[in-house]
């Protein structure tokens, strides 16, 4: 009885030797740097798959170890995840753990054409897959009332998990949806009663988005333009004009462009041109659904970035020589 109870004890003390002895060579882990700066887990990833690339010299016995020790790091969430130097194995995988991934970004510019928006998503690495289209239009469309310009919300996106580029587009898409709906909604009556549509705020918002970058100015831009709709008078706004020439612009507005008859030539069309000419961010559907109705009809760029608005057309004209032909 007493070499049975010897044997139990040593038996007790030759475990707890080997659990010792296995948290120690565990904690060693924490003074290992990962053999990967950068590693990406695909979905279904096993907390073991993860182990063995951050330190492919553990065995799977070894695996099963770490995860005896430590069970919480066996649940992994996947993503992109970038190591700073001398990031340790077990840091690494409590990264992985908590899910802290790399956080991707992409800043769709205000004032972009769709055309370009595509450019930008094809050349960009983190997003996955390539964009789908059907007789030339984007599979994630919504309704017949949409083209591609000013579908898509001027904003800057993040995201941590892998994503594709039609995935980031439909989020571009969905968000200009609720942006367009929540402006058309709240929009000042006055506003309702000139223009008759959200997509018609859509419109008139990818306009004054192209005349100013000045968040502050816009508002007054956009009271300009539903002025001039107010009194059924041509917008006579360049921008459109260079839409409607599209690759014929070679940078240089001539007379001759200003006659042209295309239908977004608001020099020689009534009303708004039949889609939004560029994208939009939120800042430019504010400015449309809240103006600033002056009385001003009129504004000339002062060479600084900003304009100098006017109510008549010879305060206009005398505005134009003053700061644009500079006599």
């Amino acid at each position: 009885m007493l070499a049975f109870c010897r044997l139990g004890l040593l038996g007790l003390v030759a475990i707890s030797c080997l659990l010792v002895m296995g948290r120690l060579w565990v904690e060693s882990l924490r003074s290992e740097p990962v053999a990967v700066e950068v590693i990406t887990v695909p979905p279904g990833s096993t907390a073991s798959d993860v182990l063995k690339a951050l330190h492919p010299s553990l065995s799977a016995r070894e695996r099963s170890l770490v995860f005896s020790l430590y069970p919480e790091l066996v649940y992994v969430q996947y993503g992109k995840y970038a190591f700073p130097h001398d990031t340790t194995v077990l840091s690494a995988m409590g990264q992985i753990h908590r899910g802290d991934s790399v956080i991707e970004r992409i800043t769709i510019p205000e004032g972009i054409t769709a055309s370009e928006l595509f450019a930008r998503l094809s050349a960009h690495d983190a997003l996955g897959g390539e964009l789908t289209f059907a007789d030339g239009v984007w599979a994630g469309l919504s309704g017949n009332r949409f083209s591609h310009e000013g579908a898509f919300l001027a904003e800057t996106y993040f995201w941590q998990q892998d994503l594709s580029k039609d995935a980031l587009l439909d989020r571009a898409h969905q968000a200009l949806l609720e942006s367009l709906e929540l402006a058309w909604t709240n929009a000042n009556p006055s506003v309702r009663s000139i223009i008759k549509s959200s997509y018609e705020l859509l419109i008139l918002a990818s306009i004054v988005e192209k005349e100013s970058a000045i968040a502050i100015e816009r508002p007054r831009i956009a009271g300009v333009f539903l002025e001039r709709l107010k009194r059924k008078m041509r917008l006579q706004t360049d921008p459109t004009v260079i839409y409607g020439l599209g690759e014929r612009f070679d940078g240089n507005l001539t007379r001759r462009h200003l006659r042209e008859k295309t239908p977004y030539n608001t020099y020689r069309i009534d009303g708004l041109p039949p889609t939004p000419i560029a994208l939009v961010g939120p800042d430019a559907l504010r400015a449309v659904a809240h103006p600033e109705i002056t009385g001003d009809l009129y504004f000339v760029a002062d060479g600084s970035g900003g304009h100098v608005f006017s109510r008549t057309l010879e305060a206009h004209n005398a505005n134009v020589r003053k700061y644009q032909l500079k006599r």
